[in-house]
């Protein structure tokens, strides 16, 4: 009885000299693309791999997850998890991929109509090019030479995002017949309700990228 309790005894007073590291547990975490960037407990460790060491104290990491062109990610990953290696794979993002940067997003830019177009001719040709990319105006006051289009919504719906955009035209005074023309495009959480949670994007959706070439080939000085 006694040897018993002199090597139970032993043994209690081991575990408690042991170093907090001796129960040390590894998880490698794994992600794709290989070129995502990992932040452990919001600090950046690396690229595509990681190794997680918990000691005694730890109990979870908070793991993000981001890349360009992709939806970032962010999860826990606690002590008890049994996998030795956690993949984390990243979706594409809907929006990036139906989108290109664009300097001119959001901000006017001005087309000098060329000789032999009129203002008539010309509130014409911007009324047709307009209508080409969106079903209704919403001001068309020629006497002002002010133009305005509705706001069209595209929901994508992975991303959990959506992407609204609208053109606004006004005539302006530049050594004869010109026009500032602006592609507004605006972004938000698919749950956003009405104007709450938009803001401005500096891309452009790919379907609204030619109305600035089409404009300048059809009224614009060569």
């Amino acid at each position: 009885m006694r040897k018993y309790l002199i090597a139970l005894f032993a043994m209690v007073c081991v575990c408690f000299i042991l170093p907090n590291d001796a129960q040390a547990k590894k998880i490698k975490i794994v992600t794709t693309p290989e070129t995502a960037k990992i932040y452990v407990d919001g600090n950046y460790v690396g690229d595509g791999v990681y190794m997680l060491n918990f000691t005694r104290r730890d109990e979870f990491f908070s793991i993000k997850v981001e890349a360009p062109g992709y939806i970032e990610k962010q999860l826990r990953v606690y002590k008890y998890d049994t996998r030795k290696s956690i993949p984390i794979d990243l979706r594409e993002d809907e929006t990036m991929k139906a989108s290109v940067e664009s300097d001119l997003a959001n901000r006017y830019f001005t087309i000098n109509v060329r000789e032999g177009v009129d203002e008539d001719l010309a509130w014409k040709l911007l009324s047709q090019v307009m209508l080409n990319y969106f079903d209704e105006m919403k001001t068309s006051d020629k006497a002002s030479g002010f133009m305005n289009t509705t706001w069209k919504v595209d929901k994508f719906t992975e991303s959990e995002l959506k992407v609204r955009t609208a053109v606004q035209i006004k005539e302006i005074t530049n050594e004869g017949l010109a026009y500032q023309i602006r592609i507004r495009s605006e972004i938000a959480p698919l749950d956003a309700w009405g104007e709450q949670g938009y803001k401005p994007w500096a891309r452009v959706l790919k379907r609204y990228e030619p109305l600035i070439n089409e404009m300048q080939q059809r009224l614009g000085k060569n």
